[in-house]
């Protein structure tokens, strides 16, 4: 078993980005030449403007382009933040084999018990007609919400998962339980925070400038803990004596278990690892889009889910790639088609790459009959 990533893989990663570049140009191009071709119309009927016009145009084009390099920044950071959750499903179902539904409202319970915690405003729990404050720091509040999140990832496994390992039910009725699961988890959160939209903070961050492209300081600090979390995620998987069972566990668990590895701890710990990525990954989240809500895993899942299969199903750096992949195109599909399309057209995106490669990204070829 290797320690690092084959060059291929990274070649691989390469050609589905310059891919996706080269066909957001070309339509920006078949869209630029639509319009000025308009605009000839209209200076052969107005010729006396046609000074002004050719100013407005130059001025529009520059905008365009500012436009474009902005929308591609923020589907970069927007795909790194939403590989921090990725990861952990793809680590999941690389271990097991299960495609949790559940783990969209992991990522809107790290954000909503951040916001429980830290906010000025009265909070009461469900069933418990008591209201109080706590009004932590952000940055306490949200290390106890990933530490609960965590936590709730060994509760998961300890108490529903292992059981129903041992008890050899198969991989398509857990699946089934992870969408009662998700539904129950849901409606529990609406219950207890409510439907609108929160806030874990009240500012929108400062904006800095960097010429072409703008960012806000809070972005900038969402980013670099993201890296640097996705870079210890890779360390582990790499270079530590779990992380090599772990990658065991998801190549071959018989084997692994014949090996002398303990499987059922190894998952147990990814569990934990992933409840833990997934509440970061929606505290970050919350803080690039402003605030969150009930439903913002559930919203994100669709995203998580094709990240994960773009990648390469129980591939974690699969999932890091395919994270970055559909944040570019979701964001970037903005520039043309209405924002509610944008989970459709990652969609596509994913259809068309698994005609091409069926594995994924990063994914193995394997072997039927």
């Amino acid at each position: 078993m290797t320690t690092t990533i084959d060059r291929r893989v990274i070649m691989r990663a390469i050609v589905v980005f310059l891919l996706a570049a080269t066909a957001i140009t070309l339509v920006s191009v078949m869209l630029s030449d639509s319009a000025q071709a308009t605009d000839v119309a209209t200076h052969v009927v107005s010729a006396d403007t046609s000074s002004d016009d050719a100013s407005t145009g130059a001025t529009s084009n520059t905008a365009d382009n500012i436009l474009w390099l902005q929308s591609l920044v923020n589907g970069l950071a927007f795909g790194t933040l939403l590989a921090l959750a990725s990861v952990g499903l793809s680590l999941i179902y690389g271990t097991t084999g299960l495609s949790n539904f559940a783990h969209g409202e992991q990522v809107s319970f790290g954000a909503v018990l951040t916001y429980f915690l830290v906010t000025p405003q009265d909070v009461s729990i469900p069933l418990i007609p008591v209201s109080f404050n706590i009004g932590l720091p952000l940055l306490v509040g949200a290390a106890i919400g990933i530490a609960v999140s965590a936590g709730t990832g060994w509760l998961q496994d300890k108490f529903l998962w292992a059981p129903l390992r041992r008890r050899g039910v198969a991989t398509v009725q857990q699946m089934i339980v992870s969408i009662g699961l998700s539904l129950a988890l849901l409606n529990f959160i609406q219950w207890w925070i409510g439907g609108g939209r929160i806030g874990l903070t009240t500012s929108s961050g400062k904006a800095i400038d960097f010429g072409p492209f703008t960012l806000t300081d809070t972005t900038l600090i969402s980013l670099a803990i993201a890296l640097v979390c996705l870079g210890g995620v890779s360390w582990f998987l790499l270079k530590t004596r779990l992380g090599r069972a772990t990658r065991a566990v998801s190549d071959n668990p018989a084997l692994a278990s014949a090996s002398g590895i303990q499987v059922s701890k190894i998952i147990r710990l990814v569990w934990i690892i992933s409840a833990g990525l997934a509440g970061l990954g929606g505290i970050l989240l919350a803080l690039y889009e402003g605030g969150t809500a009930f439903d913002a895993g559930a919203r994100l899942l669709m995203l998580m889910f094709a990240a994960v299969t773009l990648g390469g199903l129980g591939q974690a750096f699969g999932a890091l790639v395919g994270s970055l992949v559909i944040g570019v195109v979701v964001e970037m599909s903005t520039l043309w088609l209405p924002a509610d399309l944008k989970i459709a057209v990652a969609l596509v995106v994913l259809i068309l790459v698994l005609l091409v490669r069926p594995q994924g990204i990063l994914g193995r070829a394997e072997r039927v009959g």
